[in-house]
């Protein structure tokens, strides 16, 4: 099934005014060309564009995106049989101990309709799994206003890197096909004996290169290596978060556009770079946007408060969900559950992401706003890929229960988090988990698998 069936490429929303800045560099530097979108102070009025709603509200209207509507089905997940004994207490890592687990039932009480009261004590799975059939979740929230802007940037090549079973690297060639970009798929280790999964569909859609472990461990030297091979001597290079605003705009074409074409006639490679997970500030758009639609009146709205529980590999999901909430003024709290990371690490990549949005987009109010982001541990650590014993059972039983497909490495701990809260917390408001899409890995290692 086709990308274009769900995201039609004749949607072209009006886009923003465009400021450009060029950089040239030759030999062992770079060229390239960039285009940066930008909510002028104009636009917002004499002075700073201070209020958020209007920033978001003139920034979506104003956006190029992937998906015709942000529109996503909530689900509504009802608790029964909730053992008395543990109301208010504190169960540390509830969904994981089998016990605490058998003792609650879940139902899917369907999907959350306009003014629907609650129907028994629960909560509620944002399903982005079913944005597509094949790449749901996160990864097209973020390629929403990704895709469009590597469209814009006249980007021929794409370069990019993940682990084997990459979700980002799948649905980001896949996107990239349809759209005649050749997508380079950099992946952590060893070529599997059999391809699976989401490496599977790498290599259907992507060129993919195998990266030793320790190569791969400097991300930022690899993906330069590999672009700056796939450009040539006459291509250019660039990273998707880098840029210079450029008070005077013009035309993104070159003093030297004709020697953009090579001698047999056909356009020099416009390669760019998108980091590990589509971790550049352009993704957070995509996520901004789901916000702006949950705290519609028909949905969540914006009085009420929520809980939002976000399962993270590299927190940009998280990161773009509160930055949303804080630029709408939602009294909305967001847990990032964090994989195989330090705390300090995530509150790195925030800062940045954070300063690289309130640059790209003018709105310098922005590096000053309070997240309401919380990172916390999942309750049994793992690395990257490790499924523990036990795990595929739980997602089995909750898959047979709901309808509902987690994954054990990362939304089974999105879906802890939301029943633990649900158990722990009281005058939170709802609480709600966004479905970051799920795969089963070929080998779990689980014995009940």
């Amino acid at each position: 099934m086709l990308l274009s069936r769900f995201f039609p490429s004749s949607h072209r929303p009006h886009f923003s005014r465009m400021l450009y800045s060029n950089r040239r560099l030759r030999g062992s530097s770079r060229e390239y060309s960039l285009s940066v979108q930008h909510v002028t102070i104009g636009e917002c009025g004499q002075g700073e564009c201070r209020d958020g709603v209007q920033f978001v509200e003139k920034l979506i209207n104003q956006q190029q995106w992937l998906m015709p509507e942000p529109s996503t089905p909530i689900s509504r997940i009802v608790v029964k049989d909730f053992p008395p004994n543990v109301g208010g207490k504190s169960l540390t890592g509830v969904p994981s101990m089998n016990s605490s687990q058998d003792s609650m039932q879940f139902v899917n009480a369907g999907f959350l309709e306009a003014n629907q009261s609650d129907s028994g004590p629960g909560f509620y799975v944002i399903r982005d799994d079913l944005l597509h059939p094949l790449l749901g979740g996160n990864k097209v929230r973020k390629l929403d206003g990704l895709i469009p802007e590597l469209q814009k940037r006249g980007a021929t090549d794409v370069v990019t890197c993940g682990g084997c079973q990459s979700a980002h690297t799948a649905a980001l060639a896949f996107a990239c096909a349809e759209r005649g970009i050749n997508a380079h798929l950099l992946l952590r280790g060893e070529r599997p004996a059999i391809p699976t999964g989401y490496n599977l569909l790498c290599g259907m859609y992507g060129h993919v290169t195998y990266i030793p472990r320790s190569e791969y461990a400097n991300r930022a030297g690899m993906l330069t290596k590999h672009a700056l091979k796939l450009a040539g001597n006459l291509g250019s290079v660039s990273w998707l978060d880098e840029f210079e605003a450029n008070p005077n705009p013009g035309s993104i074409l070159t003093e030297s556009e004709e020697l953009e074409r090579s001698g047999e006639g056909g356009w020099r490679k416009n390669v760019i770079v998108v980091k590990e997970g589509a971790g550049d500030a352009i993704a957070l758009l995509g996520v901004i946007r789901l916000v702006r639609y949950l705290s519609q009146p028909t949905r969540f709205g914006a009085e009420e408060p929520l809980h939002m529980v976000v399962d993270t590999g590299t927190g940009t999901t998280a990161v773009g969900v509160a930055l949303g909430v804080a630029l709408l003024g939602l009294p909305w709290k967001v847990t990032g559950v964090i994989l195989a990371d330090s705390i300090e690490s995530y509150e790195n990549h925030r800062r940045r992401l954070v300063t690289d949005f309130a640059t790209m987009f003018s709105f310098s109010s922005a590096r000053d706003l309070q997240l309401p982001l919380v990172w916390e541990q999942r309750s049994r650590p793992r690395k990257f890929g490790k499924v523990l014993p036990g795990e595929i059972g739980i997602c089995r039983s909750i898959a047979r229960h709901t309808g509902i497909l987690l994954d054990p490495v990362y939304t089974l701990a999105g879906w802890e988090t939301a029943v633990r809260c649900f158990i722990e917390v009281e005058g939170v408001g709802k609480i709600v988990m966004l479905h970051t899409g799920a795969s089963i890995p070929a080998k779990s290692g689980d014995e009940d698998t």
